[in-house]
C-alpha cells in the first residue's frame, strides 16, 4: 500500500506562547548563584560548542571532535567582567547504574574547572558560597545589568519581601559603580554575630551588597519602627557589625562618580 505524500498547508499561521526560560528549582538555584557571585556574569544552558573548540589540527579528527559536541549543553557558565570563563557548573542525575553522566572530561582537556552537583539535592546558598568563594572577590562587571535579575529571583524565593520590594522599586536600575563583595563583608564581621543570630538579615545584606544605595537603604530600615509592632532590637555585638558594614558601604557611596561618555566641559550645557 502506497502512502500519499504529506502536503504542508502554507496558509496555516503558527501561534506560540511565551515559555519561562528557568522554572521552579532552576530559577531558585540561579538566584542563589547570583547572590553568591554578584560580580560575575552567569549564563545558563550554554552549548558546549560555544565554549569548547576542537584542538586537533587534523581535519578528520577536528570534525569528529565537533560532532562530539553537537547537541550537548552545560547547565551554567560563570564568567568574569571581560567574559573570561571561570568555571562551568553541571547539575547531574544518576543513570540506571547509579553513575552521573558528565562532560567533565571534555572540559578537563581544555583546562576548564568543572563543578558538579546532584540535581535532586541542589546546594544551599551557604554551600554554593563556600565552593565558589574565590570568585566573589573579582571585579564587578560594568554595567552589571544582571543585578536586577537576582533581586527579582530573590523575591520569589523569600516569603517576606516587603522591605526588599520597596528598596528595589525605588532604584530598579543598577548604579554601575563599585561595591562591596560578600567576602569583604565576611572580613568586616569576623566573629559572625550577625550571620549566626540573624541569618535572614545576613542574606539580605548579601543580596544588596553589590548596590551601595540599596544596601544603605536596607541597613537604615533595620532601625525603623515601621511594622506596627515594636522591634526588640539587636544585641550590641550585632550592632557593631552592622555599623562596620554601614561605614564601609558609605565609602563606596561617597567615591561613586556618575559615568558619562561626554567630556566634563559639555555637562549641563
Amino acid at each position: 500500500m502506497f502512502s500519499l505524500p504529506f502536503k504542508k498547508n502554507k496558509d496555516i499561521y503558527a501561534v506560540y506562547e511565551e515559555k519561562r526560560f528557568l522554572i521552579g528549582d532552576e530559577e531558585a538555584f540561579f538566584g542563589r548563584l547570583r547572590r553568591a557571585l554578584p560580580n560575575c556574569y552567569i549564563f545558563p544552558k550554554i552549548d558546549l560548542a560555544a565554549v569548547l573548540s576542537p584542538g586537533s589540527s587534523d581535519p578528520k579528527i577536528r570534525q569528529a571532535e565537533l560532532e562530539q559536541l553537537e547537541g550537548k549543553k552545560v547547565d551554567y557558565g560563570i564568567f568574569d567582567a571581560s567574559l573570561g570563563l571561570l568555571c562551568v557548573i553541571e547539575l547531574c542525575i544518576k543513570d540506571a547504574d547509579g553513575r552521573y553522566a558528565s562532560n567533565k572530561k571534555l572540559f578537563e582537556t581544555a583546562g576548564i574547572k568543572t563543578i558538579r552537583w546532584d540535581k535532586d539535592t541542589l546546594p544551599t546558598f551557604e554551600q554554593i558560597l563556600r565552593t565558589l568563594a574565590p570568585f566573589s572577590t573579582i571585579a564587578s562587571p560594568k554595567p552589571d545589568v544582571a543585578a536586577s535579575t537576582i533581586m527579582r529571583t530573590q523575591f520569589e524565593e523569600n516569603k517576606h519581601m516587603d522591605t526588599v520590594q520597596a528598596i528595589y522599586n525605588s532604584h530598579p536600575t543598577p548604579s554601575n559603580i563599585e561595591a562591596l563583595s560578600i567576602l569583604e563583608i565576611e572580613k568586616l564581621t569576623p566573629e559572625k554575630h550577625l550571620k549566626k543570630a540573624f541569618p535572614h538579615v545576613w542574606e539580605r545584606i548579601c543580596l544588596f551588597c553589590n548596590e551601595p544605595q540599596h544596601l544603605k537603604r536596607y541597613l537604615n530600615s533595620l532601625s525603623l519602627q515601621d511594622r506596627g509592632v515594636e522591634r526588640v532590637g539587636f544585641p550590641r555585638e550585632v550592632l557593631r557589625e552592622i555599623a562596620a558594614i554601614q561605614a564601609e558601604n558609605e565609602r563606596y557611596i561617597q567615591r561613586a562618580v556618575p559615568r558619562t561618555t561626554w567630556h566634563d566641559s559639555f555637562i549641563n550645557r
